[in-house]
């Protein structure tokens, strides 16, 4: 029985999503989602307190689209993340795998992001 909740215990640590943004994403931190030859803006956040709230009108990228998540902490140098679009939601690549951004800032991070990044 010990065996059983013990496997239970270590499938759930390693199913847990890693804070592969950084440790913590404090307030001031901007996101910005751009094309993937940067020249498009897709859309702008601020983390305010436990909020993510838009900086600007988002233009939907196409289903499928790679992108770069452009991540900006304060007194920080921006770190770019490539992921792909999905309907309102980015998948960013992970050792191979693709975690969504909705989800990492919910789970990880313990945020309230919008439930769409764009309608």
């Amino acid at each position: 029985m010990r065996l059983w909740a013990f496997l239970l215990l270590l499938g759930a640590a390693l199913a847990a999503l890693p804070p592969f943004l950084g440790p913590a994403l404090p307030p001031g931190t901007e996101l910005r989602l751009l094309s993937q030859d940067l020249r498009t803006l897709h859309g702008a956040w601020r983390v305010e307190g436990k909020r993510l709230l838009p900086l600007s009108p988002p233009v939907p990228p196409r289903f499928g689209q790679e992108v770069q998540l452009l991540l900006a902490l304060p007194g920080e140098r921006p770190k770019a993340f490539p992921g792909v679009a999905e309907r309102g939601d980015v998948l960013l690549l992970w050792e191979r795998e693709r975690v969504s951004l909705l989800k990492l800032l919910r789970e990880v991070y313990g945020l309230t992001p919008p439930e769409r990044l764009w309608p």
